[in-house]
């Protein structure tokens, strides 16, 4: 892939890192609101760990693909390194902090859901790095789920940890 076939894909790129980067921002205003309950149980820890990395990881992938000049080889090798690092401290802090039935939505069918959009948003860039070191620059195409994957699961966490969480302390008082 060529540096002006990868300048074809500027918009997405500058697209995701501003989305990573605002997604983050809300992220933490909303575990600012909820910090006390968020501490008081394990699940949430893990939870708002992923959502935040999710969207940093899209930060990082747009920041790769704004660099000028770089060849589809590069650009390749830093997807797939981002994807498997990303994976790994996803992976390493949920063994540390496990999630529990007792957080919001906190079930085995919501737990699976997170999961599965975890998985897809860190190894599906990983996929598209692939495909770019083998010249299949089509691999790009990978990165759209990766981000509805990302973005999914942090707008879900961010309503958690801003409004749902409030709302269920809130009824417990009443």
């Amino acid at each position: 892939m060529t540096a002006e076939a990868i300048l074809a894909w500027h918009d997405f790129f500058v697209t995701i890192s501003q989305v990573g980067a605002t997604l983050a921002g809300l992220l933490f205003v909303g575990l600012t609101i909820s910090l006390p309950h968020v501490l008081g149980v394990t699940g949430y820890l893990s939870r708002a760990f992923a959502a935040l990395f999710l969207q940093f990881e899209m930060l990082v992938i747009g920041l790769f693909g704004l660099l000028p000049g770089q060849s589809g080889l590069a650009l390749g090798t830093e997807f797939i390194v981002t994807g498997v690092a990303f994976a790994t401290g996803i992976g390493v802090f949920a063994r540390n902090f496990p999630e529990d039935g007792q957080s919001v939505l906190g079930g085995r069918g919501p737990r699976l859901v997170r999961a599965v959009l975890g998985q897809g948003g860190t190894w599906l860039p990983v996929l598209a790095g692939i495909g770019l070191v083998a010249h299949r620059p089509e691999a790009l195409y990978l990165l759209m789920p990766t981000a509805i994957c990302c973005l999914y699961l942090s707008i879900g966490n961010a309503w958690v940890f801003a409004v749902e969480i409030p709302r269920r302390k809130q009824q417990a008082l009443d």
